[in-house]
């Protein structure tokens, strides 16, 4: 699958974590191919280096590496500004084991991949995740700030709910909603549980799709 883009639009930059070199090179080839710009790191202290300095639309990342684990490069990532903490970032990892795909999701990843890579997969996976982060872009863009007070009308949800609710409307992630509300992320995701119930949805992203989209009466 190769992205079409008009000549004057930027292409995506992808960071791809990776500490296996051949299998490193296989990624950054293939997604050059389908029209990506690739910055390549072969550890997270590499990769951290390179987000001093860029800001990539999309983070691969191998878990098990000797320096860095890919846990603390996604928490490293996490505590960086708020514009870095909203990048989507997909784990690569050997093992299919379940405790581990739910350690990445409750750490903050939005995907994970087995190797060995199916290529067709990580590409669609990508593109999906690139879609999704421009169209809350533009959403978000186009409406008016929603109103707490509406907000915990319509669903009984609690103030903080209400507010932890808008915050991921404004593309934030748990981690710096934790840090902006001044309380734990295992408090964030208490209050998270309970909007999904009140909700009637399971995941961030169609909890975030069901707010916007019933924006109109919600706003100010």
């Amino acid at each position: 699958m190769t992205q079409n883009l008009s000549p004057d639009k930027k292409r995506p930059l992808i960071l791809c974590i990776e500490d296996e070199e051949e299998l490193r090179r296989d990624l950054c080839d293939e997604l050059s191919e389908a029209g990506y710009d690739v910055l390549e790191a072969s550890g997270g202290k590499q990769a951290l280096q390179l987000l001093a300095t860029s800001r990539p639309d999309l983070i691969l990342c191998d878990i098990s590496m000797p320096e860095m684990s890919g846990y603390e490069v996604l928490k490293a990532v996490q505590e960086k500004e708020q514009d870095y903490a909203n990048i989507p970032f997909v784990f690569l990892s050997a093992l299919a084991d379940s405790r581990e795909v739910i350690e990445g999701k409750r750490q903050g990843a939005d995907d994970y991949l087995i190797k060995p890579i199916d290529y067709d997969l990580l590409l669609i996976t990508i593109h999906a995740r690139l879609r999704q982060i421009s169209r809350i872009q533009s959403q978000h863009l186009a409406m008016n700030t929603i109103d707490a007070a509406l907000l915990s009308r319509r669903y009984s949800l609690t103030p903080t709910e209400a507010r932890v609710a808008i915050a991921l409307t404004e593309g934030k992630q748990l981690a710096q909603i934790a840090k902006d509300f001044a309380i734990a992320r295992t408090t964030i995701a208490f209050h998270m549980r309970n909007i999904f119930q009140k909700t009637g949805t399971n995941r961030q992203a169609e909890l975030v799709t069901l707010l916007l989209s019933g924006s109109k009466g919600l706003k100010r």
